[in-house]
């Protein structure tokens, strides 16, 4: 698949990460007996067309995104509870305004943190879901066998997507891909246990008007559980750090390291040169 890109620099510690979200480049080195001979760092472009001109753009990381927005969320939902929700910090008895006043400056702040409470679950979830689905290659199999029945099922990649839950993936296909302990050990995976429950409560509401389940967010264990999308993205990511593997699916935000995915298959007839930040691309030039 052709992809366009620019040259962003020569060798990795030159890169500047000046946008977690985005994603990381590769380093291609081209090698001769096992000499560098050449390098260049290169980081994707995208595009998108406007009705009268083209702007360029290096896309972000769709797990970072993600998970930057549960992270953003998750701070936030903390500085309210602490300034305002916490029973260490705030007063809610009815004694300098009215009953009432107060009762709905509070209904208010409460709603301020389900709010974003509720935001970072879901994006925290679907980090994960969108982590998950990235890292199965295209050719990966997983046999499954029905219990009772003897049957044993083959699920290829698009099966897995879609009718393996989220828990199965991490345990029984993510472990295998990337060759690690069983995650059910790991401290946090009982607060994931809680936010895959948490999450589905959010999706699929079955009685309208219900809010009982809000009662959960106030409990001492919430921000842990908010907080656990990113240990189980570094519990997969250490597993192949230790290996010295790394690839562009992993965000910045879970590793500053300036760990960059490599390559030594350089071809030049693979690389073409269209343009350059100055003239612009062959046939376009930049206004």
């Amino acid at each position: 698949m052709e992809k366009q890109g620019f040259i962003y620099c020569l060798q990795p510690e030159q890169f500047d990460i000046f946008d977690d979200r985005i994603c990381k480049p590769v380093c291609i080195k081209q090698l001769d007996k096992d000499k560098e001979v050449g390098s260049m760092v290169f980081l994707e472009m995208d595009e998108i067309s406007f009705p009268n001109n083209k702007m360029s753009y290096f896309p972000p990381n769709n797990v970072g995104l993600l998970l930057s927005i549960s992270k953003r969320q998750l701070k936030e939902s903390k500085e309210i509870y602490n300034k305002f929700l916490n029973p260490n910090n705030a007063d809610h008895t009815f004694t300098r305004l009215t009953a009432r006043d107060i009762l709905k400056q509070k209904s208010i702040v409460v709603a301020n943190y389900i709010e974003s409470i509720q935001i970072c679950i879901v994006f925290g979830y679907t980090a994960l879901e969108a982590f998950a689905n990235l890292s199965i290659p295209d050719e990966y199999e997983y046999k499954m066998t029905i219990k009772n029945k003897g049957i044993i099922e083959l699920y290829d990649k698009n099966a897995i997507e879609r009718w393996v839950n989220l828990g199965d993936k991490f345990s029984k296909i993510l472990t295998d891909i990337y060759d690690t302990k069983k995650i059910e050990s790991a401290k946090f995976w009982s607060y994931f246990i809680k936010l895959e429950k948490y999450r589905h409560d959010i999706i699929h509401q079955k009685t309208i008007g219900s809010t009982a389940f809000y009662k959960t967010y106030f409990n001492k264990d919430i921000f842990e559980i908010c907080a656990c999308p990113e240990l189980v993205l570094q519990f997969f990511y250490m597993a192949q750090a230790e290996k010295q593997k790394t690839n562009p699916l992993w965000p910045w935000l879970i590793n500053k390291d300036m760990e960059f995915p490599l390559t030594t298959d350089y071809v030049p007839e693979n690389f073409e040169v269209v343009g350059n930040i100055f003239d612009g691309v062959k046939g376009r030039r930049n206004k």
